[in-house]
């Protein structure tokens, strides 16, 4: 399909093709016609997929201008820079419709030059919702022929506490009305405030199959959290990119990265929602213009974020929020370019991936950590840069005087140039980071070797300990160890046949709840089979600790903390309820 086949105006066609637009999304696709032809709408969309254009085409499409004093059209917007960005777009659509007029209006700026704006004539508005308040409050905008509104990113406004608020706008708004609300998740507070103000709506859900943009590719690494920062380094030396976006989940990380990666050369600016609306501008407007190539955010602080240039997503800390990752990964691959997203995933996360693979039906592949021989050859390849570059420069007389001083010292031609390499390799010689292999799957599952370990009931420990242990020292998967038994002053487990002299010496160097162990091989074959949990009992059961191959006998509390914290350092203050009314119009 292509935006001709859409029915949108001649000047929309013309304006988006000069844009580098080429065919519709799957969300505009099915978007465009239902606004056009006057429905409501209620659409589930994530970032990236295209949604500004879903409704800001149809908008601008139909839109002719009727009177300046006229607003004709709204969209809200929980943030600033959404407000601004989403306004951009529009005007942009409406290049060649000169007689349409487009506003932004949100806090943090002036509201007297908002009020000029306004009064000179505005046909679309794109408001944040708390000064959009102020204005209705001084009477100097008016939405009583406001028949175009357009909810954008619904489920983050109603995070942010905005809902009262956008109950109010709505009812300053005509009965003769058509609405749309875009949404990346559905929960019922969304349900109900679309079945209070939307009327007959069409519903629009995106299947899994199309939340992530198929030209980003996805991989992670595995790497321990204290070697995390020398990883991004090198990642940042590997990918030579215009723009790298790296989210973190709390504000004190985004801090600390940034220090640390200015520390190390490499330009960052941090965003999160402690930062004064001032500086926020100021860093997402040095970003844009490539002044700073390095971005690090939070979840929130993202919202709103587009910047074409983006082609490389680093996932520094898993998401608290699962879905998020869609959210995080959509800033890359856009308008048909390739995209990268890397993920940093510590051992006791890798469950993490898995549930990510699932939620957005996509791929995630383990990618080794960078060797030795790679970093030497960023190392060379940045040296060949710099002397390409800088032994074309025209020789000017402080060169001159540079050169013929340091002969004068003695040094030779080679000694200068042996100095400046070493120089150079001190600034930007990284060591290769030592992680595990990849985590290994066992073929042939009913082959065990029987190993005792030198701990038992006495030290405290229990199956879930030694699964623990040994799955974190060697990388196997916990369902992969057999059956375990637990004795007073020792411990005997089952371990993959094929694996275990590569594991014995592995497990040996590991600490178990304090304790040091030794390991000795009591079976080389043992072919374990599936024993049935306990009932009740009590008290420690000697010899009976057994853990059945492929169970899983954490406790609840363990598995409570496996499964990680899922409390948001930079998450907004909680919904306000609110009531509202749904309205009767016919069609």
């Amino acid at each position: 399909m292509t935006f001709k086949e859409l029915d949108l105006s001649p000047e929309v066609v013309r304006a988006i093709t000069e844009k580098g637009y080429e065919a519709p999304t799957d969300i505009q696709q099915q978007a465009v016609p239902i606004l056009l032809n006057n429905h409501d709408l209620l659409a589930q969309s994530q970032t990236g997929t295209g949604k500004t254009a879903a409704f800001g085409l149809p908008i601008v499409s139909s839109l002719e201008r009727e009177d300046k004093k006229i607003t004709q059209a709204l969209i809200l917007c929980p943030t600033r820079e959404l407000c601004m960005q989403v306004a951009e777009e529009l005007r942009s659509f409406a290049r060649y419709k000169d007689d349409l007029e487009v506003v932004s209006v949100y806090g943090g700026a002036p509201i007297d030059k908002q009020i000029r704006d306004i009064k000179r004539g505005v046909d679309i508005v794109v408001a944040t919702p708390g000064r959009l308040m102020d204005h209705i409050r001084r009477r100097t905008i008016r939405l009583n022929n406001c028949h175009k509104v357009v909810l954008d990113e619904a489920d983050e406004m109603l995070n942010m506490g905005f809902v009262d608020d956008i109950r109010e706008i709505f009812t300053h708004l005509p009965e003769e009305r058509q609405m749309a609300f875009f949404s990346a998740t559905m929960p019922k507070e969304i349900i109900k405030l679309s079945d209070d103000f939307l009327v007959e709506p069409q519903k629009i859900a995106l299947s899994r199959n199309n939340l992530t943009v198929s030209r980003i590719e996805q991989i992670y690494y595995n790497v321990e959290s204290n070697n995390k920062v020398n990883l991004v380094i090198q990642l940042l030396q590997i990918n030579e990119t215009k723009g790298t976006m790296i989210f973190c989940n709390t504000k004190k990380m985004v801090d600390e990265l940034a220090t640390e990666l200015n520390k190390a050369g490499y330009p960052a600016l941090g965003l999160h929602g402690d930062m004064k609306q001032e500086m926020r501008t100021m860093v997402m407007n040095r970003f844009k213009r490539g002044m700073v190539k390095v971005l690090i955010a939070t979840d929130v602080a993202a919202r709103g974020i587009d910047v074409d240039s983006m082609d490389v997503v680093i996932n520094y800390d898993i998401p608290q929020e699962l879905e998020y990752y869609v959210h995080r990964i959509g800033r890359t691959g856009r308008a048909g370019k390739e995209g990268l997203a890397i993920t940093l995933v510590t051992r006791r996360q890798r469950y993490a991936i898995k549930q990510i693979e699932r939620l957005s039906n996509s791929e995630i592949k383990e990618t080794p950590l960078p060797t030795k021989d790679q970093l030497n050859q960023v190392l060379v390849n940045t040296l060949a840069r710099d002397i390409r570059q800088w032994s074309s420069s025209e020789q000017g007389k402080l060169f001159s005087i540079a050169y013929e001083g340091l002969a004068a010292e003695g040094f030779t031609q080679e000694e200068i140039v042996t100095a400046f390499i070493n120089k150079s390799i001190a600034e930007n010689n990284l060591e290769a980071i030592k992680g595990d292999a990849p985590s290994k799957r066992v073929r042939n599952q009913g082959e065990f070797s029987k190993i005792g370990l030198s701990i038992g009931a006495r030290q405290g420990i229990s199956a879930a300990h030694l699964v623990s242990a040994i799955a974190t020292a060697t990388g196997i998967r916990g369902k992969d160890i057999g059956r375990i038994v637990i004795n007073d002053n020792g411990s005997t487990v089952e371990i993959p046949r094929e694996l275990a002299k590569e594991i014995m010496p592995k497990i040996e160097k590991t600490d178990i709840k304090g304790n040091n162990v030794s390991v000795e091989m009591l079976e080389e074959i043992s072919i374990s089979e599936p024993r049935r949990r306990r009932e009740g009992g009590g008290g420690h059961n000697r010899g009976r600790n057994d853990r059945s191959r492929g169970g899983d006998t954490r406790s609840r509390d363990s598995r409570r903390r496996d499964s990680g914290s899922r409390q948001r350092d930079d998450k907004p203050r909680s919904d306000r309820k609110g009531s509202g009314q749904r309205r009767d119009r016919g069609r």
